[in-house]
């Protein structure tokens, strides 16, 4: 019998047990683990950001101290800068940052220095030269002065008054002239600082013979009005002079003593102020008699319209000569003003 035989193929036996069941979805169970995770995930997050969050404010702190330091080291460099500039002479005006000297220059006796004083945006450098050698004091110049001429008002730190002594100027006249311009002057503190150029023909700084200055002028054309340097020969350039007590009373003995001498030309003045340096604020300009070319210094004025002129007709008496006035007050936002010989005498009659 052959193997095969013997052992005959076992057929596939099948219980007869409960039928096979297919596996089914079970959503509660699906929907349990999605919640479950989504909380995971959400706690995760918010892991996340308080991580974050503390790390930040530790990495700030740190800048916020760098940042003091750095606040604390810049003062002391301002400080040792200030320093070095109050330590070294300088008389030029080229200084720009502003430094406050405790330094009182009203009990300065300035009878035989020379101030030239610079200001920039409200900062003035004082140099003086004479006897005592140098010095370079810095003024802190924040605050502007209200200057009053002839009733006319302007603000600024820095002014130059051009001032008719011709010889047409008569006693009334001078009389007046010379009470408003030292009545103003006492007015200033020493954070003010003046320029004073007197004209005739030639023009002149305050002080200076006007005699013997006519030898450096010629008038080519002839007439009174057409003074000019002669060749080789510069007018002198006008410093400003901080108006301590010593300086306004120096000022004072040169306004009642200079002398009248002939011509009347306005340019010359405005050359000598247009080339201070720095420039004026505000310009003072009184006059009593008219000029040949007066259009040619209404164009100067014109072309440096950012320097205030303030124009005072002292008994010119004249609405075509005074009009060249009226527009260079005009074309600066300055102030004109026109004084006839009768009010002049009123005003005379009373001092």
């Amino acid at each position: 019998m052959s193997d095969a035989e013997y052992y005959p193929e076992e057929e596939e036996v099948t219980s007869p047990g409960l039928p096979e069941r297919k596996p089914k979805f079970d959503k509660w169970m699906a929907i349990s683990w999605g919640i479950s995770l989504a909380s995971a995930g959400l706690i995760l997050a918010l892991a996340t950001v308080i991580v974050l969050f503390v790390k930040q404010d530790e990495e700030e702190a740190p800048g916020f101290e760098l940042a003091v330091d750095m606040q604390i080291d810049q003062e002391e460099i301002e400080k040792k800068v200030q320093q070095k500039k109050l330590e070294k002479s300088s008389s030029s005006a080229s200084a720009r940052s502003p430094i406050v000297a405790m330094t009182n220059l009203s009990d300065i006796d300035v009878s035989d220095m020379n101030f030239t004083v610079g200001l920039d945006k409200g900062v003035a450098d004082v140099g003086v030269t004479g006897n005592v050698g140098n010095m370079s004091l810095g003024l802190d110049m924040g605050a502007m002065n209200m200057a009053s001429f002839f009733g006319m008002k302007a603000k600024g730190n820095r002014f130059a008054f051009l001032i008719d002594y011709s010889g047409s100027m008569k006693e009334d006249q001078l009389k007046v002239m010379k009470n408003e311009l030292i009545k103003t002057l006492n007015t200033f503190n020493s954070n003010v600082q003046v320029s004073l150029i007197f004209f005739s023909g030639p023009a002149f700084i305050a002080g200076e013979d006007p005699n013997q200055i006519r030898a450096n002028w010629e008038n080519p054309g002839g007439g009174f009005s057409n003074y000019v340097p002669k060749k080789g020969w510069k007018p002198p350039v006008p410093k400003w002079l901080a108006c301590t007590k010593s300086t306004k009373s120096r000022l004072k003995g040169h306004i009642l003593e200079t002398p009248k001498t002939g011509g009347t030309d306005w340019r010359n003045p405005f050359n000598m102020a247009y080339t201070m340096n720095p420039r004026p604020q505000v310009i003072f300009f009184m006059t009593d008699g008219a000029t040949r070319n007066p259009e040619e210094t209404v164009e100067k004025v014109k072309k440096n319209r950012t320097i205030q002129v303030n124009s005072i007709a002292f008994g010119i008496g004249s609405p075509q000569a005074e009009a060249p006035m009226k527009e260079m007050a005009k074309a600066t936002r300055g102030t004109f003003k026109a004084y006839t010989k009768p009010e002049i005498a009123k005003m005379a009659a009373k001092l």
